[in-house]
């Protein structure tokens, strides 16, 4: 059983990979205060895929606790093959990139691309960026189905890494066959969102929303993930259809110039906030932790920023999935969380005058237990009534309690929400079960002041009910 009181506001998400796949480290990882698990489509099979599943759930289910299942689709982007190892590269050294769906040898510096629409679209003295920036590659010489390169800097290539040619969008279509693949599995597997790499417009976030509906998945959340120029450029749409937003900042670094990653950032996040979505930061926030046990001082620094900008969620990627050192990723990262949340006052957005009265009334509900001090309880069925009191960002404790299973997993990457699951499926009935469940359990202690209610009904009547535990 996990103690509640000792939750996290800012929500903790990871990676799971090769480093991570053992029962005991995901056992380890939710009693550090883990409530998400990504699964990155991109590289293993359905067969890896189910280990770590199954890996989630029993730990999961052992700890009593509520934890997301993410699943990152590899989305329309340019996808090298498969390397038996790692191709390594001085600066100024030059490789041919192939049309091939893999190699057999790295020692003749052959890059396998299988994509045929890369060779059509690339040009002599286009820059190929992959792995978050770090590797970049000028186009020497161009034929029909090969290219020969020069690396711009010292690099490793390994498989199915993402490139990006600078400066341009090659139109790729939004699903390919593995991502398909991919949705069946999550939709058969019961996941709780989806991540849609290298959105674009409103359109790619609709057209997997019908695909998911389509195949039984309509409940499963869509995170959209900012990662690209014309995802910027249609921010606002893109969030208004989106379940929550992911600032993918390796990619945003391919796109953008580095310097540019954190006014983005910033940016990505005010828009979610004042859309009332969730907003989750990922890639790179402890790279250094990739080899090393102790991060660095600009990454703590880099934390702080994000949990300063009320994000509701931190995510690490390569930290858990390959590094060396996962469960000391995830201690640093707590530790850098409950150091600060203490003494940060999360931004706050002002609602708009013309916002929905169920947003106002869940305002209303915020203020009311601030200025008494007390705790808010609130059941939901949808979730729904959690996210509204979430986005306030409330300087009391939050317990969301739910006879649903599904809503509980999902509402629990969001920002201070403290999951309660009870039997009841009713209203009235759950805030009373939950709240003599955290009376039992020591969670609510007398004296205490407890707002109760639920997300505003249309119904003449509304329960708000304002308890001192006895």
């Amino acid at each position: 059983m996990i103690v509640l009181k000792d939750m996290l506001r800012v929500k903790i998400a990871v990676t799971i990979g090769p480093s991570s796949s053992d029962l005991e480290k995901i056992k380890e990882f939710i009693k550090l205060g883990v409530f998400a698990f990504r699964i990155n489509f991109s590289h293993g099979d359905a067969e890896e895929w189910k280990k770590y599943v199954d890996l989630v759930k029993d730990a999961s289910t052992s700890l009593d606790s509520h934890v997301a299942l993410i699943g990152d689709l590899p989305g329309p982007s340019i996808r090298i093959g498969e390397i038996p190892g790692k191709i390594v590269l001085n600066r100024d050294e030059e490789a041919k990139i192939i049309y091939a769906e893999k190699v057999g040898d790295v020692e003749d510096r052959i890059i396998p691309m299988p994509l045929s629409l890369f060779f059509k679209n690339v040009k002599v003295g286009d820059v190929l960026i992959m792995d978050d920036g770090k590797i970049q590659m000028m186009v020497r010489d161009v034929g029909d189905r090969e290219i020969v390169v020069k690396a711009l800097t010292n690099a490793e290539i390994s498989s199915r890494k993402a490139v990006v040619i600078k400066g341009k969008d090659i139109g790729l279509p939004t699903f390919s066959k593995r991502d398909i693949e991919a949705l069946r599995f999550s939709v058969k597997n019961d996941f709780d969102y989806i991540g849609l790499s290298y959105v674009r417009n409103i359109g790619d976030v609709e057209l997997l929303k019908s695909t998911l509906a389509s195949i039984g998945g309509r409940e499963i959340g869509v995170i959209s993930k900012i990662e690209t120029v014309q995802a910027i450029n249609n921010l606002s749409d893109i969030s208004e259809s989106s379940d929550a937003l992911l600032v993918a900042r390796g990619d945003l670094g391919m796109h953008f110039g580095l310097e540019q990653v954190p006014r983005l950032q910033e940016q990505i996040t005010e828009i979610a906030l004042a859309k009332g979505k969730p907003i989750i930061v990922a890639t790179q926030l402890l790279a250094s932790m990739m080899e090393n046990t102790v991060p660095t001082r600009s990454e703590i620094v880099d934390i702080l920023t994000a949990v300063k900008d009320g994000v509701d969620m931190l995510m690490l990627t390569g930290e858990t999935a390959v590094g060396k050192h996962p469960i000391e990723a995830v201690e640093w990262l707590k530790r850098v969380i409950e150091t600060y949340e203490p003494i940060i006052k999360p931004r706050r957005i002002k609602l708009p005058s013309n916002v929905d009265i169920r947003d106002r009334f869940a305002e209303g509900i915020t203020m009311l237990a601030e200025s008494l001090g007390a705790s808010i309880i609130i059941y939901t069925k949808s979730g729904r009534g959690a996210l509204r009191i979430s986005r306030n960002r409330p300087n009391v404790k939050v317990y969301v309690a739910s006879g649903y299973e599904k809503t509980l997993r999902k509402i629990s990457i969001l920002w201070g929400v403290i999951t309660v699951k009870v039997d009841s499926e009713d209203y009235l009935e759950g805030l009373e079960e939950a709240f003599n469940k955290l009376k039992d359990r020591g969670e609510l202690k007398i004296g205490d002041v407890v707002v109760l209610t639920y997300g505003l009904k249309d119904e003449p009547l509304h329960l708000v009910k304002i308890i001192q535990v006895k």
